[in-house]
């Protein structure tokens, strides 16, 4: 995979304003949809049982189920409550070291009036009743619990300060190791992976429940690691390449880092499509969050959250026409001109010196010296001669 992206000339920053109507269009459609929701079905999602009016129901089996029992046991009674007509998350509990012989319900009720709603609860409670009787003789009936409103709404609003507070942590700690323009970037990255994660749950008109906002908490987790890991390689990069632009240098960590968050996500999404196929229909939906939150967190990681920060420094720029990146190259080294010796001129030949004539007294001695020369030579061959 990392061969995949290695060496490429991909200009991503270039190309910025695709990806951001990309992700328009995607949230804008979310967006759609959960108007439409709120107008045809009077709530914007389909809120679950944990986060709207309803009924807790308690009963009591004389069968204490094994652990093998409990997940047959529960499709018989999620059965028979689905041919009544109750909507119901259900639980089979009991003491760690007794007998596991306790069956929660969680009911839905059609009017959130107080009056009424006591009376549906009853209702459901003794129809229930009467169908766990048929399947486990001796089954009776503990307590019934009303959840009205008000607390379905501070369940809500604790949701929503559960997200708010993770993203003002992150806000915080990421203007800590960086800079105000890099926080905000990826605040903007994360909104729009919880967008796109309630826009898909409008669509496909998914319950949300208690375990979504482990889901969307998730989710911001993962999104903001995968960001940092590309804002790190930015600043060093900035370090390194001096002579290259913000957009260049933004491209080069966008390419470096792809092949880690494209392997990252992969060994991740793996292991969740297993869960949502394999997980049985209580995990189903916490599956599909994952799976959706985790390309939109990926997505935005890569073509967002450095895009922006991009388009903010241009916009700091106004004299400057903003460029695309391109498949920016390291800049090359320029070396310091050597200074050119000048040309050194060839010395003008000179005219020998004439030679100094002898004077009279040295012309007497070289004669004489000569006579000498001359008179031995004639004596040695006087002497061979006579021999």
């Amino acid at each position: 995979m990392v061969e995949l992206f290695r060496g490429r000339k991909w200009d991503l920053v270039g190309r910025r304003n695709y990806w951001f109507a990309l992700s328009f269009v995607i949230i804008a459609t979310g967006l759609y949809f959960l108007i439409t929701n709120r107008i045809n079905y009077g709530q914007a999602l389909n809120y679950g049982i944990d986060f709207i009016p309803g009924g807790q129901l308690s009963f009591r089996v004389e069968q204490s189920f094994t652990q093998q029992e409990i997940a047959p046991a529960l499709a018989g009674i999620r059965r028979d409550a689905e041919a009544l007509g109750i909507t119901a998350e259900i639980q089979i509990a009991g003491s760690p070291v007794g007998p596991k012989n306790e069956i929660l319900m969680r009911t839905k009720t059609a009017t959130t009036e107080s009056a009424a709603m006591n009376d549906e609860i009853q209702d459901q409670a003794h129809r229930m009743l009467a169908a766990l009787e048929k399947r486990y003789p001796g089954a009776e009936l503990m307590s019934t619990e009303m959840v009205g409103p008000v607390i379905s709404r501070e369940l809500i609003a604790k949701a929503i300060w559960a997200v708010t507070i993770g993203l003002a942590l992150v806000l915080l700690w990421i203007v800590i190791r960086y800079d105000f323009k890099f926080a905000v970037c990826a605040i903007a990255a994360l909104v729009h992976d919880v967008l796109v994660l309630l826009g898909a749950f409008a669509i496909l008109h998914r319950e949300i429940n208690s375990p979504f906002v482990a889901v969307v908490l998730t989710v911001v987790g993962y999104s903001v690691h995968d960001t940092v890991v590309i804002f790190d390689r930015i600043r060093e990069n900035l370090r390194l390449r001096k002579g290259a632009t913000f957009a260049e240098t933004t491209n080069i960590s966008l390419l470096e880092t792809m092949a880690r968050s494209v392997n990252t996500v992969l060994t991740v999404l793996f292991t969740v499509v297993a869960l949502y196929f394999l997980g049985g229909t209580t995990l189903r939906d916490f599956a599909l969050g994952l799976i959706i939150g985790m390309v939109a967190g990926t997505y935005s990681s890569i073509f967002n959250a450095s895009q922006l920060l991009v388009w903010w420094k241009q916009r700091e720029e106004p004299g400057r026409k903003p460029a695309a990146a391109g498949p920016a190259t390291p800049p090359k080294r320029v070396e310091p001109e050597r200074p050119v010796a000048a040309p050194v001129a060839a010395p003008e030949s000179e005219e020998p010196a004439p030679a100094s004539r002898p004077t009279p007294a040295a012309e007497e001695r070289a004669s004489s010296s000569s006579a000498r020369s001359r008179a031995k030579s004639k004596k040695k061959g006087k002497r061979k001669r006579r021999y």
